[in-house]
């Protein structure tokens, strides 16, 4: 299997050392949402030898999905996203340790479970999902794992990295360190913390959309595009974790990138 597993990535060495490589082959990477971000993500990470991956999600397929959405197709419509990921992903590197759940994160025991044994948290559930991706953050931290946030709305992409001596999501988003999230009540951050950059052409469109996106009163406007740059982004900041080949950016440090307004913002929430 190691000849396998060389023949696989050789195209990486040159980029990553063989010790760099390695090192990622012995690497635990759990992603949470396997939707536009979650789905490419996973793919990318399993390309470039990472060698144990935690994917869940609870929903399933639908049409509104087909326009960016990794492994949606009319004839998954309906099945669940984390299955069909693992179906599309477990041929490429047979030495992979890829396992899939159906239930989402909902409760601290379902997050403690999820990221155990996992060396870097990737959250790429929807923006309206805060009450899990709190949940997640919660129980990474206690764990002393990296915490990464990805979202894309357009053509454009966000990446957050918290470290677990650092700020909490809470505190990112200058929300109560007892937030309770044991009530029916959804905590909503304010819209300059969970989006610090929005699209000009979103704003010409429609300039309230930040605001129902966070409520769940609309889904996030997005494209192939922008949840291919959020994969990539996410991808880069997790295996720089792993690898340490630059300075690792965390919160309140982001990284914004939007390809068709042409910017890309390395910024401090203040």
């Amino acid at each position: 299997m190691d000849n396998v597993y060389k023949a696989i990535f050789c195209r990486n060495i040159g980029i990553f050392t063989q010790q760099e490589q390695d090192k990622l082959r012995r690497s635990a990477m759990a992603i949470a949402g396997m939707g536009g971000v979650g789905g490419l993500l996973a793919e990318r990470l399993i390309r470039l030898g990472v060698g144990q991956i935690k994917i869940t999600d609870p929903g399933t397929f639908e049409e509104s999905n087909l326009n960016r959405q990794f492994s949606s197709s009319m004839l998954t419509l309906g099945q669940n996203k984390a299955k069909e990921v693992l179906k599309q992903i477990k041929d490429i590197n047979p030495e992979a340790r890829i396992s899939c759940s159906e239930t989402g994160i909902t409760t601290e025991n379902q997050a403690s479970v999820f990221v155990t044994d996992c060396d870097v948290v990737i959250d790429a559930m929807d923006i309206s999902s805060f009450r899990e991706s709190v949940l997640l953050q919660r129980v990474a931290r206690q764990r002393g794992i990296d915490y990464l946030f990805a979202s894309a709305i357009g053509f454009g992409a966000l990446v957050v990295i918290f470290d677990p001596e650092g700020l909490t999501l809470e505190e990112y988003n200058k929300l109560s360190p007892n937030l309770d999230l044991s009530g029916p009540e959804k905590p909503v951050p304010p819209l300059e913390r969970i989006v610090p950059v929005v699209p000009s052409y979103a704003r010409a469109i429609a300039p309230n959309i930040i605001h129902k996106i966070i409520t769940g009163e609309t889904p996030a406007p997005t494209t192939s595009i922008g949840v291919g740059l959020a994969s990539i982004l996410a991808a880069n900041e997790a295996i720089n974790i792993i690898l340490k080949k630059r300075d690792i950016l965390v919160a309140p440090q982001y990284t914004y990138v939007d390809l068709l307004d042409r910017q890309c913002i390395v910024g401090t929430v203040l």
